[in-house]
């Protein structure tokens, strides 16, 4: 099992200032570590940076982005949080420290955060000014809400997922790449599930954060938060047993497409989830989008199996955009 499936991922999210701040038992271990100068390895050809906080697809994520550099022979150490840490404190002397010694790459994980948690966007712009004036910066794919001036940057190249979130950072300045979400990467090794009954629904609990909007719409039948509050396996294991699944949590609909389940994806309170379906998903027989009741209805029963190779999709568009970046030309 690659490491970090484990997660329960029970992180509130919004889009405040302070909604993904690091629980204190973190802090004080990534403290403890810059105290004691125990500095990330500077031997590696990456470092990844990511907050190790998160749900089940921030984790599920986390491992695709790692697992991806490391297939294409790319040393990566995957960061305890030390550095995301020092960031946050405005440590500019451990991050000094590290990226003195340090020669490789920077990456940062991907998501749905640009220009919406806070904690993220300090995060990066805290280590991009510290990272010198010669090292270039990959952040794998995101959504992005409004830009950060961080990323207007020429060492930096950010992937987005959707075509919405492109145009927004490109009108900003940001050099951009359309790439499809990275959690597509670990197709192969996401349980094929095809076969079951009835419909499951992935639904955002009220008041979890600030991307859930009050629609009426509901397949009425069993519902859960589930990639909120689960692990991956116990995902899986849940979605098993059903034909349908309906999502308003995007990596909710991207597991289950996975699994060859048959997926609608329902909207939330920002382009995120519709574009990402415009951009990748909407031309795949067993994927749809319903805005409203009566299209959810309309659409379940013309859903197909899906018998996509989702991460050949993804490696159509990142594999040709990391040559790129490793070249210097974007």
């Amino acid at each position: 099992m690659i490491r970090g499936l484990w997660s329960s991922g029970r992180r509130r999210l919004g889009f405040g200032p302070s909604q993904n701040s690091p629980p204190a038992a973190v802090r004080a271990d990534c403290a403890n570590l810059r105290q004691q100068s125990k500095l990330p390895p500077t031997n590696v050809d990456a470092v990844l940076v990511w907050t190790r906080l998160g749900n089940t697809g921030d984790h599920l994520i986390g491992d695709a982005c790692e697992r991806f550099l490391r297939d294409r022979g790319i040393s990566t150490w995957r960061c305890d949080g030390s550095i995301e840490e020092a960031a946050l404190a405005g440590d500019t002397e451990y991050l000094g420290d590290l990226f003195g010694g340090f020669h490789g790459m920077l990456v940062f994980s991907g998501g749905g955060n640009i220009g919406i948690y806070a904690d993220n966007e300090r995060i990066r712009a805290a280590v991009i000014a510290q990272a010198g004036p010669r090292r270039r910066c990959l952040v794998f794919p995101q959504s992005a809400l409004q830009p950060e001036p961080a990323l207007v940057d020429p060492r930096v190249t950010v992937w987005c997922r959707d075509a919405i979130s492109q145009s927004i950072l490109q009108r900003a300045g940001t050099r951009t790449v359309l790439v499809p979400d990275i959690a597509l990467y670990m197709d192969d090794v996401i349980p094929k599930k095809p076969l079951g009954d009835g419909c499951f629904y992935v639904k955002r609990a009220p008041g979890v954060d600030a991307e859930t909007i009050d629609h009426p719409i509901d397949p009425g039948s069993r519902s859960e938060d589930l990639t909120f509050v689960r692990p991956l396996e116990q995902v899986v294991a849940v979605l098993e047993p059903y034909e349908f699944v309906v999502s308003d949590r995007l990596h909710g609909g991207l597991i289950a497409l996975m699994m060859r389940k048959k997926v609608v994806l329902l909207p939330v309170g920002y382009h995120k989830i519709r574009s990402f379906y415009d951009t990748w998903l909407c031309s795949r027989r067993g994927a749809a989008f319903a805005q409203t009741q009566e299209e959810l209805a309309a659409k379940l029963p013309r859903l197909e199996a899906p018998n996509d190779d989702f991460k050949e999709l993804f490696l159509e568009y990142a594999d040709p955009a990391f040559s790129r970046f490793l070249s210097g030309a974007a």
